[in-house]
């Protein structure tokens, strides 16, 4: 998906390992941090985020991290791509069935033309001539003469039509045949480039697979050092800002939005909804959307986060209301944040639009599930490759807290 309006991101996957991450909960310093006055936890956080060891183990996962999000992506790329192979495939199978077909009826209109040749000759063969030669004319009447003269020129003129259309079919079923070889020569080539994608599949499969395990060992690892830790912008969690306050922010930045079929004002109350039913910042969230739209004043087809766009993308994924694109959204925080997120307990249906036909069982095994837990952790691969993703988002929120506060 891109990431940023200069189109700098790259799509987030939806298919994913079924890898289930074991995360620790905590650490002696996260209790000290929980625990001490909060000028006291700033200095300790301070002196923590600055231990080289936090700098390597935070280095290590956001590297550990990208490398997935973009194996996953080569992945994702490879389906798509045997998906429309197989697409193309059924399309000349069906094809072939329909040249098949009138090969058929060819042949069968053939048949019939040459049958009635046949019962011509033989019909004029009983009249004893065609009625047109000197000794069939000197015989007889002239009447009866001119009749089978008559009779034998209309037999003459069929048979010269009919031995035409016999002709033209005969051309046209060679050329159905040649078109049926033709196609069957394709259908052999996409087969084989089909067994070839399904080869780099399982290869890119393995590759997704080692590449997550190496990032969730990373993860634990900056987790038991005390490098990650929630700070004031964690995903999950209550609203803290009102609509009001959102948009009285938001009106003051000189933005331009361009939605067909609602309002921001609209926007802002369905984020605090949307986010409020799965336990999501909704108004952490709509600071995303303004970062992602430009303020929504580029927020094509409902789709306010970016979703499904990429760098060669012509369109991202479509969403057919407002609030499904932001359910989309929020869901996909949600995954991202926490580890033990699951299908069942998410208060709406998980969002076909985005996870496809089986959204359960897609969100269920994200392979990204529980990789940030912090808007701080995202960029690097987790929903943007953009570096300075997080802080872009976190200023408009903390703008929009300063705004609400007299700042």
């Amino acid at each position: 998906m891109r990431r940023d309006r200069r189109g700098g991101g790259r799509r987030i996957g939806r298919l994913g390992a079924a890898l289930v991450l074991a995360l620790t909960s905590g650490t002696a310093v996260a209790a000290v941090w929980a625990a001490a006055p909060a000028p006291v936890a700033g200095a300790q956080e301070n002196l923590i985020e600055s231990d080289p060891a936090v700098v390597r183990a935070r280095a290590d996962l956001e590297a550990a991290q990208a490398a997935a999000h973009e194996a996953e992506a080569k992945l994702e790329a490879t389906t798509e791509q045997a998906d429309e192979v197989k697409r193309d495939i059924a399309e000349h199978q069906q094809h072939i069935a329909d040249l098949d077909q009138q090969r058929a009826t060819l042949a069968a209109f053939r048949d019939t033309l040459l049958d009635h040749l046949r019962q011509r000759a033989v019909a004029l063969y009983s009249m004893g001539g065609d009625g047109v030669g000197a000794a069939d004319l000197l015989s007889g009447s002239v009447l009866e003469g001119a009749r089978r003269k008559q009779l034998g020129d209309a037999a003459s003129r069929s048979d010269h039509e009919n031995a035409k259309k016999l002709e033209a079919a005969r051309t046209q079923l060679a050329q159905t045949q040649d078109a049926l070889r033709g196609e069957q020569a394709d259908l052999e080539q996409q087969q084989a480039a089909l067994q070839s994608l399904l080869a780099d599949l399982e290869q890119q499969q393995a590759s997704v697979a080692q590449r997550v395990a190496v990032a969730n060992a990373a993860l634990e690892r900056a987790r038991a050092i005390g490098a990650l830790h929630a700070a004031n912008d964690p995903i999950m969690g209550p609203n803290t800002l009102s609509a009001g306050q959102m948009m009285a922010w938001f009106n003051t930045q000189g933005y331009h939005p361009r939605l067909a079929n609602t309002t921001v004002d609209e926007l802002a109350q369905m984020f605090l909804d949307e986010g409020a039913a799965e336990g999501v910042r909704g108004d952490f969230a709509f600071a995303q959307a303004v970062i992602e739209t430009g303020g929504f004043s580029a927020a094509p087809d409902n789709n306010y986060s970016g979703l499904g766009w990429c760098d060669t993308c012509a369109r991202g994924t479509v969403f057919p209301t407002p609030r499904d694109g932001i359910r989309a959204q929020i869901q996909l925080l949600l995954n991202y944040a926490d580890p033990s997120s699951r299908s069942a307990n998410l208060h709406n249906p998980p969002s076909p639009y985005w996870w496809g036909s089986d959204a359960a069982g897609s969100f269920d095994r994200y392979f990204a599930k529980g990789w940030a837990p912090t808007w701080r952790d995202m960029g690097h691969g987790n929903w943007a490759t953009d570096p300075t993703y997080s802080g872009k988002v976190i200023r408009v929120y903390n703008a929009m807290v300063a705004s609400s506060q007299g700042g």
